[in-house]
């Protein structure tokens, strides 16, 4: 009966030209829903970059990483972390992701754990909000995580399960999505983030919204499978 309801709630789109996307951005996203879903074991899961710890400039471990901040474009612009480790009442940072450097276990902060109190102070100080975006136009990683899928008439087919990030430069790059309805059944989807997707502020709700231009084409995936 749920899947009878999903193919119903999406065939009420397969008549409707698109008023935004040209054939070429449809073709465009068709080859990124493949590629992603194909390639799913060459990214990084969210949880990758949470489970790293924050270190001075000694390696000495400070802290741990708490959230990533996105922008509309996915790419990372702020990191969340908190100095768990350190005698400063669990001091909540926010820092800009690109003074950062990181490496396969830590991410490294260009202060001294000996000094941190009087480092800290000057660098709380200078702080500013990271390539000119204010946090309000950010975007939670973690609170991506279990957001609803929905169609544009507000209906739910699915919910993120997870965060896909890329291992290069870590933008985020797609969402793992379970509760949507495949054949073969039980079969995980992941969807590209951002294209496709608009984050639906509704009262106490702030889904993802699948772009109607590309309804069609779920569909198709989902009842088809992945290509080998």
């Amino acid at each position: 009966m749920s899947r009878l309801l999903l193919s119903c709630l999406l065939a009420v789109y397969l008549s409707i030209p698109s008023a935004f996307a040209t054939e070429k951005d449809v073709e465009h996203y068709k080859h990124e829903l493949i590629s992603l879903n194909q390639n799913i074991g060459t990214y990084y899961f969210i949880e990758d970059h949470l489970a790293k710890g924050l270190q001075d400039q000694n390696h000495t471990q400070i802290g741990s990483v708490q959230d990533f901040l996105i922008n509309e474009r996915g790419q990372v612009e702020q990191l969340i972390g908190e100095l768990n480790d350190m005698n400063l009442g669990q001091t909540t940072l926010t820092l800009a992701y690109n003074d950062l450097e990181h490496s396969k276990n830590s991410y490294t902060l260009a202060m001294n754990a000996e000094n941190m109190e009087e480092e800290l102070a000057i660098f709380l100080s200078n702080i500013e909000t990271a390539a000119g975006y204010d946090a309000a136009d950010l975007i939670s990683t973690r609170r991506l995580k279990g957001r609803q899928i929905t169609l544009p008439t507000g209906e739910p087919i699915g919910i993120v399960e997870n965060v896909i990030t890329d291992k290069e430069n870590y933008q985020v790059v797609g969402v793992l999505v379970k509760s949507l309805e495949t054949r073969p059944e039980h079969e995980r989807i992941a969807l590209p983030y951002p294209n496709g997707l608009k984050i639906k502020n509704t009262g106490f709700s702030n889904n993802l919204q699948l772009a109607e231009e590309y309804v069609e084409i779920v569909q198709e995936f989902c009842a088809a499978g992945i290509p080998n």
